[in-house]
């Protein structure tokens, strides 16, 4: 019975205490020395106490977050996971589509830039004089090399080879005044093939007579159309749609443009390095 006296009246002084330290913890004693002592002594024993509390249910307060969100968590997961698996699969895609693409072209026998033969070259000298319109580059008939093969760069087309020695080739530039190409817009509404002619250096190249509106966007652009007997294999890039005058007529109910440019995507002036296709038109 006196134990239990001892023990209840010992429970009480440590209530009492406790709340003489909260107390002390509380109030402001700002400007009064030895009480706001006591009241820092108090704050260094009790902080590490309410520190590790607050430690201890921090695992318990997370859970019960992560319990309440789950499943909002596990559908934004999901999602993440479907993005990165699709954005993953994407190159296998466009490479599995190239690969179909280039074994039906081989089985039709359809010869593009892709799958030719190619000759790389250093372009020597450019442009001697302002009538001459043409570049001089270090390769020639002993590396494959004949009149009329085209030349390109990864942009795009720079012209074809007029003449050729041993070792030595030159190339007429696309933007030469009278260079000719068939083209066709990747970007019409109707299918078309149409005539670029070069206007002279620097220039863009003019579409031969007029077109529907609906086949020339600008901005649009156009490749070689590589049709039957043309000097040029199809889908080499030429350039942009560059301006697109106003309609100056009609034919058959639609309305008719003339005067179209395209921009070269290739410029003839910054040019180091060329690729010779080392095919030649059967025709």
């Amino acid at each position: 019975m006196l134990q239990q006296t001892r023990t209840s009246r010992s429970r009480f002084i440590l209530l009492l205490v406790l709340a003489s330290a909260l107390s002390l913890l509380t109030l402001d004693f700002r400007g009064f020395g030895p009480l706001e002592t006591a009241q820092n002594g108090l704050r260094a024993v009790f902080e590490p106490v309410v520190g590790g509390v607050d430690s201890a249910l921090n695992p318990v307060r997370n859970g019960f977050n992560g319990v309440l969100h789950y499943g909002d968590v596990k559908a934004e997961n999901e999602r993440l996971r479907e993005r990165v698996a699709e954005l993953e699969a994407m190159p296998l895609q466009e490479e599995n589509a190239q690969q179909q693409l280039d074994e039906l072209k081989k089985q039709m026998e359809i010869t593009t830039a892709r799958n030719m033969e190619t000759r790389t070259a250093r372009v020597l000298r450019g442009p001697v004089a302002n009538f001459e319109n043409n570049v001089r580059i270090d390769k020639g008939t002993s590396s494959g090399i004949r009149t009329d093969m085209v030349v390109v760069t990864a942009a795009g087309l720079v012209g074809r080879v007029v003449d050729v020695t041993d070792e030595q080739s030159v190339v007429e530039l696309a933007d030469s005044r009278n260079f000719g190409v068939g083209v066709r817009p990747t970007s019409a509404t109707t299918p078309t093939n149409f005539a670029l002619r070069g206007q002279g250096p620097g220039q863009p190249l003019l579409v031969q007579g007029d077109l529907g509106v609906d086949q020339v966007i600008e901005g649009g652009v156009v490749v070689t159309s590589g049709l039957d007997g043309s000097v040029f294999p199809p889908d080499i890039i030429v350039g942009r749609i560059s301006k697109v005058p106003p309609p100056d007529g009609t034919s058959d109910g639609t309305a008719r443009v003339s005067g179209v440019e395209v921009e070269l995507e290739v410029d003839p002036s910054s040019l180091s390095f060329v690729t010779v296709l080392l095919w030649q038109s059967t025709q």
